[in-house]
């Protein structure tokens, strides 16, 4: 079951909003009549609210803060009613959940797994050397996050993840801001649940990324949050190589090597039908083929399980748990 800490959702109704509380709400005016009404907040979570009479839609952007001492599901298909419930609790408006549910399309989605790992600091490490194309994907540490984005200029192909420390980000000032809205146990809990979590997060800012990446082909509210991909691991498969490979391949000559073992599934006598077909005259083939043979050889005795593949599992695992849990 995918999860999600932060989903921004349009509805084409402007009237699935109303007893908006206007000492609260911006009003936006022109020519003397009313175009719009903005909420927005920052903290002790983000929250943001519009009605927009002009286009007739309604715009809600929230992040799993909402959910309260539910924070740690995170946002899914079996309690987004809650969030929206717990929208309307704060009496700034109220919000036909169903119609939201029913008709919301979702334009932007934070897709989110919290997990245990035991060095954040190796893991990010380990993460930067295993880049498969550093020139299609930049990875760099700010702050404490590692993010690796995809260099394209199309907006709506951009994509970002975030690999942080979770319990240290509750540490920060609008966290436990946030906690202080919670009563004493409530907040020990999560100080408890999230002691030694990391988080992956991965950024989807625009329709196309959100139906690509989650296999969806709408980006309807339900689809968004039933979609049975898992798109972080898909991610992670495309950017990295396997520490086994990362750790045999040193020089360009390898990597070149290792392609051309790769298009022929490792299959040593098709790869050497390639290199008798392109070997000058005078070099011997067995001189030609000995470095692939070197390279097949350390490849089969690498018995340590790559980061590619350890992600894999884990992030796999927790999807399907929520699967189960959702049923």
């Amino acid at each position: 079951m995918l999860t999600f800490d932060k989903l921004k959702i349009v509805v084409s109704a402007s009237d699935c909003i109303d007893n908006i509380n206007l000492n609260k709400f911006s009003t936006i005016s022109k020519n003397g009549v009313v175009t719009e009404y903005k909420y927005q907040q920052v903290s002790p979570y983000q929250l943001y609210i519009e009605k927009d009479v002009t286009d007739n839609e309604v715009i809600i952007e929230f992040t799993g803060k909402i959910l309260g001492a539910r924070y740690s599901e995170l946002i899914n298909q079996t309690n987004i009613r809650q969030c929206l419930q717990n929208l309307n609790a704060l009496e700034l408006c109220n919000l036909d959940i169903d119609t939201i549910l029913n008709e919301g399309k979702v334009v932007k989605a934070d897709v989110t797994i919290d997990t245990e790992y035991p060095d954040i600091t190796s893991l990010t490490k380990e993460l930067q050397s295993c880049i498969k194309n550093n020139e299609r994907y930049t990875a760099v540490n700010k702050r404490g996050n590692f993010i690796v984005e995809k260099n394209v200029k199309t907006k709506n192909r951009k994509l970002r993840l975030t690999i942080y420390d979770k319990e240290q980000e509750m540490s920060l000032q609008d966290n436990q801001r946030w906690l202080q809205t919670l009563d004493e146990a409530e907040a020990k809990t999560f100080n408890d649940y999230f002691k030694n979590k990391i988080r992956f997060e991965l950024n989807l800012n625009s329709v196309k990324a959100i139906k690509d990446w989650l296999c969806i082909s709408d980006n309807s509210l339900s689809s968004v949050l039933s979609a049975e991909a898992n798109p972080i691991m898909t991610f992670l498969d495309s950017i990295l190589v396997d520490n086994a490979e990362a750790h045999i391949v040193h020089s360009l000559r390898d990597a070149e090597r290792m392609a051309l073992m790769k298009a022929n599934d490792f299959d040593m006598k098709a790869i050497e039908n390639v290199v008798k077909l392109h070997k000058a005259q005078s070099t011997k083939l067995s001189d030609m083929m000995k470095p692939y043979r070197e390279l097949y050889k350390a490849l089969n005795e690498n018995e340590a399980t790559g980061i590619k593949e350890r992600l894999k599992d884990m992030l796999l695992e927790i999807f399907l748990i929520g699967f189960f849990v959702s049923f």
